[in-house]
Formats: C-alpha cells, sequence, structure tokens
C-alpha cells in the first residue's frame, strides 16, 4: 500500500498523537505520523455552519504552527544529523501526517537505564552537550520544544559503535510568539510553568496569565531532568513535601518534581552524580525561577569548560564584573536574574549564593564601569566634580574598600584605575563636602588662532596610590611576566617600578611629569605592556 509516494512496511500503530507507521520511499526508511487530532472539518453536511468553522479554524491554526516549526527547524537540520524534523508534509484523508527521517540504531527505552549505566561519564558528557547544542539552535530560531524528555532526545548507537544524541519529535513545538492550545507532553517532564498552565485548561484569565511564564527556559528544566537521568539513573529525589503531598507519596500516589516545587517542596540532586560542576548546573536548571535557569548556549559552554560563570552584565547596567575581584572574593558564578528588578545571583565556590542588585554589587568591589559615576559612600557626605575629574582624563568612579579604608576607584576609558582615599579626593577637589552639586568651572576659550599653552593641554597629576618603595624594571617573581617597554611607551609612560597597594602586589607606571598609575599585573598583560612568560 502507498500513501503519498510512501510504501508502508508496517501497518498503522496507534500512538500519542494518533497513528504511526513505518513506510519506504527512494531506498530510505521514513517514520510517518498521522494527527488524529484536530481534523479538516469536511462539509458533508453532518455540522452546522457555526462548528464547521470552529473546526476549521482550530486546523488551520494547527496546520500554521506546524509548518511554522517544521520549515524553520529544517533550515539548521539534515540528514543524519541531530536534529531530526519532518521533510515532507501532507494530507491524508481529512488526517495531517508527517514523514520523517527513519533513525537506526535507537536504544529501546526499555533498555535506557541499563546502557546508560554502562557509559562512562565522559561520553555522557558528550550526549548532553549535543542536546544542549541541539536546543540552543531551536531555540535561536524561536522556537519552543515543549516536549523534552528521555525518548525524545534519542540514544542512538550509530554504525561506528559510537553513543549519540539526536533529538526528536515536535508535536507539541510551537514558535515563542504563540501558546500552546492544550498540553500533551510527558507529564514527568513538566516544568512547573508547563505544569502551572496545564492545571488552568478551563479557565481562560488564568490560562492567559500562565501563558506570559512559557518560555524556552521551560524546556531547559525538562533537559535538566534528562541530564539528571543520563548522569543517575534517575530523576532527581523530593524533600520538604507538604504534608498533604506526604500523605499522597505514603499511599504510593506518584509526585512529580514541579508538582513538588509549585507545592514548596525542593528537589535534591542524587548522591550519584559526583561531578560538582555537574550537580550545580542540574542544580541551576531545575530551578522553580526560570529567570535564574541558564540558557540552552550556557549550558552548552559550561559542558563543554569553555567559559567562566558569568553572564554579561544588564547592558542598561553599563557596568563590567571585575574578575580578579570576584575570584578573590571565592565568587565562582553571576548570573543575570529579573527579581523584582535587573538583578544579579552570585554563588560562591563553598555553595553561598545571593541575589545583588547592581549598586550592591559596586559597593561588593566587582564592578568595573567606564562611563559614569557611583554614588558616594554615605559617611563620606560629598558630590564628585564630575567635570573636573572628566578634564583629568577619568570618566568613571567606583567605591571602592582597599584594606579597612573606604574610599573610590577613578577609571581611565581604557580600564586603567587609580584609588584615591576620602582625604585625597578631596585635596584633588575631584569632590565637595556636603550633598550640593559644586558649580563647573568656567572654561576659558583661547581664540580660534591662538594655540593653548602646552601646559594647558597636560592634565594634572593624579593621586599617587600608597605604595612601597620601588624597585626599577622587575616584575615581581610570582606573575611570571616580562615588561613590553615599547607597549608601556606607548600609553604615555616612562617607568614602571615594582609596589604594593591595599597589600596587593602590583606596578607603578609614572609619567615624565612625575604623576603615576598602579596596575595589576593581569592589566599590564591585557594592555599589552607586559607578556605572560
Amino acid at each position: 500500500m502507498k500513501v503519498n509516494g510512501y510504501e508502508l512496511v508496517s501497518e498503522w500503530n496507534v500512538s500519542q498523537c494518533g497513528e504511526t507507521a513505518i513506510g519506504k520511499k527512494g531506498g530510505s526508511r521514513y517514520f510517518l505520523k498521522k494527527y488524529k487530532k484536530p481534523v479538516q472539518p469536511i462539509d458533508n453536511g453532518t455540522l452546522d455552519a457555526r462548528t464547521m468553522a470552529h473546526n476549521k479554524q482550530l486546523f488551520d491554526r494547527f496546520l500554521k504552527i506546524r509548518r511554522t516549526v517544521n520549515s524553520r527547524i529544517r533550515s539548521i537540520s539534515g540528514k543524519g544529523g541531530n536534529i531530526v524534523i519532518p521533510s515532507e508534509e501532507f494530507i491524508l484523508d481529512n488526517c495531517y501526517v508527517e514523514a520523517a527521517e527513519f533513525v537506526e540504531g535507537v536504544v529501546p527505552e526499555e533498555d535506557l537505564e541499563e546502557v546508560l549505566a554502562g557509559i562512562p561519564v565522559e561520553v555522557k558528557q558528550l550526549l548532553m552537550q549535543t542536546a544542549a547544542g541541539a536546543l540552543s539552535s531551536v531555540h535561536k530560531l524561536g522556537i519552543i520544544h515543549s516536549d523534552l524528555k528521555l525518548k525524545n532526545v534519542l540514544l542512538v548507537r550509530n554504525p561506528a559503535g559510537n553513543y549519540v544524541a539526536k533529538l526528536i519529535d515536535f508535536d507539541s513545538s510551537y514558535p515563542v510568539d504563540e501558546k500552546p492550545d492544550e498540553i500533551v507532553g510527558d507529564i514527568n517532564y513538566y516544568s512547573p510553568e508547563l505544569g502551572a498552565y496545564a492545571r488552568v485548561e478551563e479557565d481562560e484569565e488564568e490560562r492567559e496569565k500562565a501563558s506570559k511564564n512559557l518560555t524556552p527556559k521551560s524546556d531547559i528544566f525538562s533537559l535538566g531532568l534528562i541530564f539528571h537521568f543520563y548522569l543517575s539513573g534517575e530523576l532527581p529525589g523530593l524533600k520538604d513535601l507538604p504534608a498533604k503531598l506526604q500523605k499522597m507519596r505514603d499511599k504510593g500516589r506518584k509526585i512529580y518534581c514541579w508538582a513538588a516545587l509549585l507545592a514548596g517542596a525542593s528537589l535534591e540532586i542524587s548522591p550519584k552524580i559526583k561531578g560538582s560542576n555537574y550537580r550545580k548546573l542540574i542544580e541551576e536548571m531545575l530551578d522553580i525561577d526560570p529567570a535564574k535557569r541558564p540558557d540552552a548556549i550556557d549550558v552548552l559552554k559550561r559542558l563543554k569548560g569553555g567559559e567562566s560563570l558569568l553572564d554579561e552584565p544588564w547592558p542598561e547596567h553599563g557596568i563590567g564584573f571585575d574578575p580578579d575581584e570576584l575570584a578573590a572574593a571565592g565568587v565562582e558564578g553571576v548570573r543575570r536574574i529579573e527579581d523584582g528588578g535587573k538583578k544579579y545571583a552570585l554563588t560562591w565556590k563553598d555553595g553561598k549564593k545571593k541575589i545583588l542588585t547592581r549598586e550592591e554589587l559596586e559597593d561588593s568591589g566587582f564592578v568595573l564601569v567606564t562611563e559614569g559615576f557611583c554614588r558616594p559612600w554615605e559617611e563620606h557626605d560629598i558630590t564628585f566634580d564630575e567635570d573636573r575629574i572628566r578634564s583629568r582624563g577619568f570618566t568613571a568612579a567606583v567605591r571602592k574598600t582597599m584594606g579597612s579604608v573606604r574610599g573610590y576607584r577613578l577609571i581611565r576609558p581604557d580600564g586603567a584605575a587609580t584609588f584615591f582615599r576620602l582625604e585625597m579626593l578631596l585635596a584633588m577637589k575631584y569632590a565637595v563636602s556636603g550633598l550640593a552639586a559644586p558649580k563647573p568651572a568656567a572654561v576659558k576659550r583661547p581664540a580660534a588662532d591662538t594655540a593653548p599653552p602646552a601646559d594647558a593641554l597636560k592634565p594634572a597629576a593624579p593621586a599617587v596610590p600608597e605604595t612601597a618603595s620601588g624597585e626599577e624594571a622587575e616584575p615581581w617573581p610570582e606573575h611570571k611576566i616580562t615588561f613590553d617597554m615599547d607597549g608601556v611607551r606607548a600609553k604615555g609612560f616612562a617607568r614602571i617600578l615594582r609596589g604594593t597597594l591595599g597589600g596587593v602586589r602590583g606596578y607603578r607606571l609614572i609619567r615624565a611629569d612625575g604623576s603615576e598609575q598602579f596596575l595589576r599585573s593581569e592589566m599590564l598583560v591585557i594592555q599589552k605592556m607586559a607578556k605572560k612568560v
């Protein structure tokens, strides 16, 4: 029997979507999927006009979503790839049918636990990378998969005997600007927001509210559950269950991860998962708050170990993170989150977590800025003279504590910074006491045909950092660098001395006019005034 050019080599079998069968065309095998809901309405006189119009609207919307999803993902997928998408769709009788590449070598679902138990963790990491990479590609197209589960991230043994992962089954997928009419995925792998959406299916007003929480981060939660199973052979444990759920559990009722979280319980990562990096990543992927979960590309990068756990700061904050200060404080990761405003979730190496605002980050000394001025320390009772500070070549100021001394770090556009105590800041007239804003100094402009004196072009010398006596042109041995004096001179400095500032060993860079600047070894390398050896 042939169906739209496909020769059926199996019977139609009942499935979740409707029916499935195996077909053959052009020497290749295909997996055929026939959807039984919704169907294209047939005007045979059995339906009134209103019902006919309603059913047609449902089918047309379904058709539009399916074709949008398939056409977008086809642009990044191909035969034999890690994303398996229908190559063709057609109407059979009044049912919508999709034909997709038949994947050979799939590990049967009933054998998954046993097979995974025998796979080395290094191979599992590659499987997880493949899955995260495929999902990232789908999310970049503005598509939410919405039914990620163990059997939809196929474990496949290829002809070479190696295991690979393939992302399949986009039945429930939809563009991010659409919302699903119904939820038909595996309830075991729902995210909390997907479960909440499914719960209010009959309440249009509540459903509309819940739909706003459905984002690609819902897939991240499901993927976190899959990764947990990969590494432990089971889904996460549940703890701190409220009494009602505990009673249900005691009676043998299954409690889903998403339902437990919505009830105020928490998930417990299996002790079988040994690596702290895996545990931390899965913990974040399974956060009840979608905003606190990493996105798919971040999951991939972390699995590859190719970057630190630092998000880019919120663009409107105009800041950068100071990795040296973060590392010195034991901070391991910084994530952007929306928690009553744009904030940052910090994770320390000892497991401590804290959510900080931009100002709190600044107060902690974890921020570098190249433009803009912080709020002064409250006890200092000063106001910056921003015009004067900018006239001296600085474009930003951040609060900074050196040892136990609260002061300010003034920063140049190239990132170079100088620390000022309050007394020196006032002495340099970079700030005035009290909260009244200083009046900008009058600027006397020379006549158009008169060149200003050379001294007028030279910025006043910035404050000299508190340092030990210098030693000429010898790097600190532990820094393992050599100076690049051409680079030093190109930045306008004449000499370089060893020095310390606040107990930190670094270097005093001295200009011809005697002004100087203190830099750490890392900043010297970044600014190409030194090289690692």
